[in-house]
């Protein structure tokens, strides 16, 4: 009897006990992504889903398994700010198509910054589940914005009470964080309010009556794009002359005018203007997504092109608006003209607020327009570097800075004892140079290998 209840329990636990399987990076070089160096001949040891320990290399135990010999390690990295349940992203077919791709370019985590939240609820209890593959998600469901919407990726708030229930319901109904798009500023600063009452972050774009000083006093913890942000008003000469102009222009619906304002918001960048965008930020611990590759994407849309076998995964009617042919008519010349302008723009204030101390995060806005998730981080990595970052600085935006903003920091972000095992093997070492980063030999997903 004693027997079977015990052959009955090991029937049980097998599959945990299968789970806990040693298993070891054999002879790596670790990156220690926090100081920024790379710590050669290293054996990482896996045990079930975590880090059990890196050591000095020497034989592997006996009963574990070799998951890759040889290469550059880098914790799972991070993109701070995609879109794979909304915008152009429909959950009917992008969780099986965007979250294998993730994976694919060794991102194994996610912040989702406005989608279909029980989508991603949903998605990310399969995940945990062993059903579906795909990285870790944080995400805020619907985006807050002024405009009616019966999109399941927005929510409409115009008035005080109407954020104060987006808070109350959004956090009731499992989000991680809020997103806010361009809400009144009667609306503003009552949902810092409540967001604070309820123990709830909130993130997204500075809306356009509301200055990033104000923003970071009220606690916003991450300003979204520099672009979209608008962050040229406030670095301005005359910001506040500026940020006339641009709601008149906007209340008007004048794009011309609009266009024509930001213009001369760039022409008259001001140096005591935007220290006192990066002096604001850095007291109130307000850090920056810049999204500067899908800026980049965007000023040059009738001329770059991505992966065509990336691209003919997605959807036919994708293909077809994001055709070339397609593409050229809908952007003339002026408007790329014009957009090729901000980015130039906002590289120079985005190499600015890093100079200055403004804390900065990797994040690639996709899927906007060709903006596909997981090569346009590896282009985010490239142009933070490009705007003054060291390699470093730009791997640690995509690993332990990002799981520090989260709260997550004691469980991802490193390569440590007791770290989730979500590692990227590479050929080359990003430290030397950051494009690195996409020599890819082997991807670790919650300590299984996925590639």
């Amino acid at each position: 009897m004693k027997r079977t209840v015990l052959f009955a329990i090991l029937l049980v636990l097998a599959p945990t006990l299968g789970a806990q399987q040693l298993k070891v990076l054999q002879d790596v070089t670790v990156i220690d992504v926090k100081a920024g160096k790379a710590v050669p001949h290293q054996d990482v040891l896996i045990s079930g889903l975590t880090i059990k320990a890196v050591q000095n290399t020497s034989e592997p135990p006996k009963d574990a398994t070799v998951l890759h010999r040889g290469g550059y390690v880098i914790p799972g990295l991070w993109d701070m700010h995609v879109h794979l349940a909304g915008i152009n992203a429909d959950p009917k077919w992008s969780g099986d198509v965007l979250l294998p791709q993730l994976l694919k370019y060794g991102i194994t985590t996610v912040r989702d910054m406005g989608g279909d939240l029980e989508a991603l609820k949903r998605w990310r209890a399969e995940i945990s589940a062993g059903t579906r593959v795909g990285p870790t998600l944080y995400f805020a469901g619907p985006m807050l914005a002024a405009q009616p919407s019966t999109s399941v990726d927005q929510r409409t708030v115009q008035t005080a009470d109407q954020a104060r229930q987006a808070v109350d319901d959004l956090k009731a109904q499992g989000a991680d964080f809020i997103k806010i798009l361009h809400i009144p500023r009667a609306a503003y600063f009552p949902l810092a309010e409540e967001a604070k009452k309820q123990n709830i972050s909130f993130v997204g774009h500075l809306p356009f009556g509301v200055t990033v000083q104000e923003a970071a006093e009220a606690g916003q913890k991450s300003i979204e794009h520099i672009n979209w942000s608008v962050l040229a008003i406030d670095c301005s000469a005359h910001p506040k002359e500026t940020r006339v102009k641009v709601i008149a222009a906007l209340q008007g619906q004048d794009d011309k005018a609009y266009e024509k304002v930001l213009d001369e918001a760039a022409a008259n960048f001001d140096e005591t203007s935007c220290a006192s965008v990066a002096q604001a930020m850095t007291q109130h611990g307000t850090v920056s997504v810049p999204t500067l590759v899908s800026e980049e994407i965007a000023a040059n849309v009738t001329t770059h092109r991505p992966d065509e076998s990336y691209l003919k995964l997605l959807p036919q009617k994708l293909q077809q608006d994001w055709s070339a042919d397609k593409l050229l008519k809908d952007n003339p010349s002026e408007h790329v003209a014009w957009l090729q302008r901000q980015l130039k723009s906002d590289l120079c204030i985005a190499a600015f607020l890093h100079a200055h101390g403004v804390e900065m995060l990797a994040g690639s806005d996709s899927l906007d327009t060709m903006t596909f998730p997981g090569p346009t981080l590896q282009r985010e990595l490239q142009l933070l570097v490009q705007i003054g970052m060291t390699p470093a600085e730009a791997l640690r935006a995509a690993t332990f800075d990002s799981a520090k903003f989260m709260g997550k920091d004691a469980e991802s972000g490193t390569i440590e004892p007791g770290k989730t095992a979500d590692l990227v093997v590479l050929s080359a070492n990003p430290l030397e140079e950051i494009g690195n980063t996409g020599k890819i030999e082997a991807v670790i997903v919650r300590g299984t290998k996925s590639q």
